[in-house]
């Protein structure tokens, strides 16, 4: 009996010290992972800077051991998701008047110009050549609803043409078959020939494969785009960090590669 009771009294010990190491050896594992989990910044993108701030973020990333999450929509469409209560870091926006709009409702304290660029005609039609080709009988023109940044910038270059050439503007109204909600529709109705020519910006229209036609200077616009870090961001040091680092020669020298002024 005695000699039974010791061995369960063994048994217990045993137990005892496998189920503290394991415990300890779990516990550990956890603190690892705990100690080498990368910080997160929330970037909030357009459409239209989807590829140049990827590039960035990937090389921020390198530089600060984190983790940038994208997040990609039309500008006015982030706006919506931010006001939701979308969490957010950084908010790039394509045009002034939806980063005002976030200054107004207190989300940005301040906001400052990331990238100019201007705008350009694409074209997988051989009958297009000229810009002035587009306001030609027939032609299926595409371009973007004023609600987007990019349609808020077509419809002032078409303010523009009506200002100076009736015949050219009429004909260029007369041709537009889509207004789209998204830039990246206006591209892809070009892409699959259901339209022969939509206006984007320049610098996505190199990003194509499609044909590119340009604007000529006095119908033409720049088009700035504009970044701000989130009053209430959840990282406002990395978010500090990210803000800086855009304004490196490095990135810098990127924006011209990429084509932006």
């Amino acid at each position: 009996m005695i000699k039974k009771l010791f061995i369960f009294k063994m048994r217990c010990v045993y137990f005892f010290i496998i189920a503290s190491f394991l415990f300890s050896t779990v516990s550990n594992v956890s603190f690892s992972k705990d100690k080498t989990k990368k910080e997160s910044l929330i970037v909030f993108v357009p459409n239209t800077l989807e590829s140049i701030v990827k590039d960035i973020s990937k090389q921020f990333e390198k530089q600060k051991s984190c983790k940038v999450v994208l997040n990609v929509a039309g500008t006015h469409v982030l706006v919506t998701q931010l006001k939701n209560g979308a969490r957010c870091d950084v908010f790039f926006s394509a045009d002034r008047r939806y980063i005002d709009s976030l200054k107004k409702a207190k989300y940005i304290d301040k906001y400052e110009i990331f990238a100019k660029t201007k705008l350009s005609v694409i074209s997988s039609s051989p009958s297009i050549k000229k810009f002035e080709d587009i306001s030609k009988k027939g032609i299926r023109l595409c371009i973007a609803d004023p609600v987007s940044p990019i349609g808020m910038y077509t419809k002032m270059v078409i303010d523009k043409i009506k200002n100076d050439n009736k015949s050219l503007y009429s004909g260029i109204i007369a041709n537009i078959i889509s207004q789209e909600f998204e830039l990246t529709d206006v591209i892809q109705k070009v892409k699959v020939g259901e339209a022969d020519a939509g206006i984007v910006y320049f610098t996505d229209a190199k990003l194509t494969k499609l044909k590119i036609i340009n604007i000529p200077e006095k119908y033409n616009i720049v088009a700035s785009h504009y970044v701000a870090a989130i009053e209430k961001a959840k990282n406002p040091k990395l978010a500090k960090d990210f803000m800086a680092f855009i304004k490196t020669k490095t990135i810098a020298k990127l924006l011209k590669e990429k084509g932006y002024e």
